[in-house]
């Protein structure tokens, strides 16, 4: 099997930051059918009015039909298209993919054996980029983990990081990720994340080590590093979300709920649809859970979007 495996972000680290809601990004390093089949016939017909020569044009209109025939073999490759648009797709169940693809349920257990996709993800089985589709639609993704008995890949949409058309079947639950960046061009895919809990269904939590709904710990946690500027634990997040990281706005407090963030992080290159990066947001320095880097502020300046000032170092 070729198929790459999925890997977890764990942390990020960060320099200037700018708030990626609003469209911008911060400095961030990381990594004829119609044509009738008894064409024949018409030919004849046609020859047999030769003397006029009206009755050839007759027999090249067949002619025509036949080629209409060649159009309808063309639908079925237009099945194949419509198969690789629907990677991707949100879901709850097979019935709700098109094109031969299965749904990958929030609710299962098969990424890791433990973990799933929340609000599903469209896809089906594979061993090869070919297995996904025609025309690099799809990248095959090794889902299982490093001990299991079995291997299983399973195709995600490809998309290009930092391009600036709608990506990922404008899902806010699934943003561009470069998974190799030695290649050219890279190989990027539509990566499917939750960002907090709510994103998951009931009884399932937003693991933070890997975006998946499963087992989870709080965003934030854990603070300090030796990094140029700053280091701290974080989780991905789409791009031009604000709905993410457990955001609240100016009309809720910081103090409950659990850890609450905006999706303000990103490589330099990102644009809407891209992965990002929580960062947690604040009234004051206090809030922030990072206490140990220095150059601690809670800038403010994005507060008439996030609601909250934005944790930031420097």
């Amino acid at each position: 099997m070729t198929n790459r495996p999925v890997f977890a972000i764990v942390a990020v680290v960060v320099s200037v930051s700018s708030l990626v809601g609003c469209g911008s990004s911060s400095g961030v390093t990381d990594g004829g059918a119609g044509g009738k089949k008894d064409g024949a016939a018409t030919d004849v017909a046609g020859t047999t009015g030769g003397a006029t020569g009206t009755g050839g044009k007759a027999g090249a209109a067949g002619t025509t039909g036949a080629g209409g025939t060649t159009g309808a073999a063309g639908t079925t490759g237009a099945g194949g298209s419509a198969s690789a648009t629907a990677i991707g797709k949100a879901c709850s169940a097979d019935a709700d993919c098109t094109g031969g693809l299965t749904c990958m349920t929030a609710g299962s257990k098969i990424i890791f054996e433990t973990e799933a996709p929340a609000h599903g993800y469209c896809s089906k089985m594979c061993q090869v980029d070919a297995d996904c589709g025609s025309g690099n639609v799809g990248i095959c993704v090794g889902i299982s983990s490093a001990t299991a008995t079995t291997q299983l890949g399973y195709c995600f949409q490809s998309c290009t990081f930092g391009g600036t058309a709608t990506k990922c079947q404008g899902r806010t639950d699934v943003g561009c990720l470069t998974l190799d960046n030695t290649t050219t061009p890279t190989t990027d895919v539509c990566y499917p994340i939750c960002s907090q809990d709510s994103d998951c269904p009931v009884g399932r939590k937003c693991d933070v080590a890997t975006n998946f709904c499963g087992d989870t710990a709080p965003i934030g946690a854990a603070a300090g590093g030796t990094a140029v500027i700053a280091s701290f634990c974080s989780m991905a997040c789409v791009v031009g979300n604000l709905n993410a990281c457990n955001w609240v706005g100016s009309g809720s407090a910081l103090t409950s709920g659990g850890t609450h963030g905006a999706c303000a992080l990103s490589s330099a290159d990102a644009k809407i649809g891209d992965i990002g990066f929580c960062s947690q947001e604040c009234d004051t320095a206090a809030n922030c859970s990072d206490q140990t880097d220095t150059g601690l502020t809670c800038d403010t300046s994005v507060m008439s979007v996030v609601g909250h000032g934005i944790c930031s170092w420097g």
